[in-house]
């Protein structure tokens, strides 16, 4: 026996091989000497399904897709408000020996009020104040879980446009008339006529809050000095005088946010813990154990728990995001989305395909209660596949353990015990056949993708209408397999939009499915914005001097145009992790999801082989984790560098002297800089009246050249960076933020020739490079 287990084993390998050269590997489109200055990028054309879509549509579906990102929630309203309690906590205030609870929403509320310098109109306009960073003012003294200190003044990042009442990608969803009467449902009247009230909201209906895309991924302050640029992001709403057009907001990612303390300042302290973890541990065990001191106290001591996800959630770092939930600090920046020829997608490029990767942020990314796909009596199955890995967080719980303890402490709970197994069941997709709870009529159940969801709810009657198998999903959807519902469900368009569009007519026409009518809205929407224009006088002086021209050529001379070829600035290639050398906790935490992800071709981003053959050929046949070759477009606003956001140097604020002259910038001596992310950050949290970023040339000088590197990564190690809540500081090396790897060095000091022209030709690297 054991002699064929290794005879099929090596006819496995033998097999996977001749697989992978048979897909020869294939490389990325040729583009001979294509020449970034003076060729123009060529626009995104109009997309072709079974047939070509006509101008009007296509513009449509630009517009549809703005207005979907920004505020469609399918259905996450009931996670972020009965669930997370979003905005809705509590923290405690001390006055000598009183402790009084100040309610997080009244704040919030009073906080956007407060925009225009009028009291009490923000139901009534709130006079078109807009702000790139909303600042949550608490009295002195303020604590969240009575142990960690709220800054006075909280500076969130979220974004509110002219006339608004709320942020972007915070959406209000109004309440049926049977669900008024839920004391966690939003209600502004209670916060009318307080001291300090944000006036009228008589005759408005209460509402859920939920979280889109525009989140994390819009900003109206577009050039990144501290400012708004834009009053609003709406295509109808340009700003006069601003150098900037409403779409320059759209995808240029919130460098700004402050995730870790929004999510901190829910009511359900608990429910985030699969985003937070202990400081300084890294190993998937580490995060086992989490689970497993988690679920053997959660019910006997919830608020020690609740201290600890805290805890971990707040030293999220400001324009970070954790999106991989293992209970493992891992956060990266936020990357712009331009996405015309630039693929596969994600830092690590497991999605193929733009509506997958849609349909991940969408399940995944706001929706925690889908994650019982991946408790290890659902999909945390199929990780052993990888079975030398340590297994991790989901490991340590079962699916019903996974969504007792996200229901816990949410505020439906604890209006109503009652709705403990109600939410319970509907979260395993007991009660009706779809898992998590975003809009039942909104998703479909995609067959194949293992032990996702068990058989017993997949083969409900109920569900017949709704399975569907990855080939249903594009041509190449049977090669992409999984991918096509890592946890076994897809969003698909909503009932309403289906009839309000006449998606029956454009399917018939054009081959445009009706399920994807509103994703491939958002991809094309994503594929048609272009990176905002650098406008600064720095880049302006440094033309003026010829400094791009001659940086372009010294990005030729030394091998840069290799990888980051063509008009996007990429060869759509992964780069394996020992080869480009940079932090490799991302690839760790997604190394299954890379081993799923089919081979493809990177001139097309198309699949090439899938299913078995697929996962054989990458486990034996040569392919590697890695990241994916970035863009290099709009490097000009989005300092610090690499994926994990490591490489920062800033120009203090004291320090004088010339900021629009690149070389004397670049010449700046050592005692004018700060190098290091965690050095930045604490500077920045400490004086809040003084707007502190990466600098964009300093950092990507430091990205290029040695030495300069050298003391990024050395202020890296530094531990200077606070655990909240304890007068404990670490590295911040432990969140995984090294500045490391991508060594391709130039040959030159600080300020020199070769580096001042590369960083201008960088720069550069806007809408149209060449103007």
């Amino acid at each position: 026996m054991v002699v064929v287990r290794i005879l099929f084993l090596s006819l496995l390998i033998v097999l996977a091989s001749a697989i992978y050269r048979g897909c020869g590997q294939p490389s990325g489109r040729d583009w001979g000497d294509y020449d970034v200055l003076n060729s123009p990028p060529e626009r995104a054309s109009r997309p072709v399904y079974r047939d070509t879509i006509p101008e009007s549509v296509h513009r449509q579906m630009i517009s549809l897709g703005e207005q979907w990102f920004r505020a469609e929630t399918f259905g996450n309203e009931r996670v972020f408000t009965d669930i997370v309690g979003l905005m809705n906590g509590t923290v405690q205030v001390r006055k000598g020996n009183v402790v009084q609870n100040l309610s997080v929403l009244q704040v919030f509320l009073q906080a956007l009020d407060a925009l225009d310098g009028v009291r009490g109109n923000l139901f009534l306009g709130n006079g078109d104040a807009y702000t790139s960073d909303l600042v949550l003012s608490f009295p002195p003294n303020t604590f969240l879980s009575s142990t960690i200190p709220v800054p006075e003044k909280l500076h969130t990042g979220l974004d509110v446009e002219a006339g608004s009442p709320l942020p972007l990608g915070i959406v209000p969803v109004h309440v049926s008339s049977s669900e008024k009467s839920l004391p966690y449902v939003i209600n502004p009247a209670k916060f009318s006529n307080i001291p300090q009230g944000i006036g009228p909201f008589a005759g408005r209906e209460k509402f859920r809050l939920g979280v889109s895309c525009a989140l994390c991924h819009y900003s109206l302050d577009v050039d990144w000095d501290g400012k708004p640029d834009l009053k609003s992001a709406k295509l109808s709403e340009p700003t006069e005088g601003s150098p900037y057009k409403p779409q320059h907001a759209w995808a240029i990612g919130n460098q700004d946010v402050h995730l870790g303390w929004i999510f901190a300042l829910s009511a359900n302290d608990i429910a985030g813990f699969e985003n937070s973890g202990i400081p300084e541990q890294s190993r998937p065990s580490a995060a086992r154990e989490w689970a497993q001191r988690i679920l053997k106290t959660y019910k006997t001591n919830p608020d020690t728990i609740a201290k600890e996800v805290n805890r971990g959630l707040v030293m999220m770092p400001r324009g970070f995001a954790d999106d991989t939930p293992d209970g493992l600090h891992n956060p990266l920046q936020f990357p712009s989305l331009f996405t015309h020829l630039n693929w596969p997608f994600n830092i690590d490029g497991v999605m193929l395909n733009a509506s997958d990767r849609n349909n991940n942020v969408w399940t995944t990314g706001l929706d925690l209660t889908q994650l019982v796909a991946l408790c290890n009596d659902r999909g945390g199955k199929t990780a052993k596949i990888i079975f030398w890995e340590e297994q991790g967080l989901y490991s340590a719980l079962s699916a019903a353990e996974y969504a007792d303890i996200v229901v816990s402490r949410s505020p439906a709970v604890m209006h109503n015990g009652s709705m403990r197994k109600k939410l319970v069941d509907d979260i395993l997709g007991v009660s009706d056949g779809v898992p998590g709870l975003l809009d039942p009529e909104a998703m479909v159940l995609i067959k194949g993708v293992p032990g996702a969801i068990p058989d017993e709810i997949v083969d409900r009657p109920g569900n017949a209408h709704r399975l569907r198998s990855p080939g249903d999903f594009g041509d190449d959807g049977k090669q992409r397999g999984p991918l096509v519902g890592l946890l076994g469900t897809r969003v698909v368009t909503p009932p309403l939009y289906r009839t309000a569009y006449n998606l029956d007519d454009l399917e018939q026409r054009y081959g445009l499915s009706k399920d994807e009518f509103v994703t491939e809205a958002v991809s094309v929407m994503l594929d048609w914005v272009q990176p905002p224009p650098n406008r600064t006088a720095l880049l302006s002086n440094a033309r003026t001097r010829g400094l791009i021209e001659k940086g372009y050529e010294v990005f030729k001379s030394n091998g840069c145009a290799d990888c980051h070829a063509g008009p996007i600035l990429t060869d759509n290639r992964i780069v394996p992790r020992e080869e480009i050398g940079t932090n490799i906790a991302r690839t760790k935490a997604t190394e299954l999801l890379q081993a799923l992800a089919p081979p493809y071709q990177p001139g097309s981003g198309k699949a090439t082989v899938g299913g078995f053959a697929g996962f054989v050929s990458n486990i034996f046949g040569g392919k590697k984790p890695g990241y994916k070759t970035s863009t290099l477009r709009y490097l000009w606003g989005s300092a610090p560098y690499l994926h994990d956001g490591g490489v920062a140097v800033a120009l203090k604020p004291e320090a004088g002297g010339e900021r629009d002259d690149l070389i004397a910038l670049l010449k700046r001596p050592d005692n004018d800089k700060m190098y290091g992310v965690a050095q930045i950050l604490t500077r920045r949290e400490a004086e809040t009246e003084t707007y502190l970023r990466a600098n964009a040339a300093l950092s990507l000088q430091a990205l290029l050249l040695q030495d300069e590197r050298a003391k990024v990564i050395t202020a890296n190690q530094q531990k200077i960076y606070p655990v909240p809540g304890s007068s404990r500081k670490v590295a911040i090396t432990s969140l995984q933020i090294e500045g490391i790897g991508h060594e391709y060095w130039i040959d030159d000091t600080p300020g020199g020739e070769e580096i001042s022209a590369l960083v201008a030709f960088l720069l550069a690297l806007d809408d149209e490079p060449g103007k």
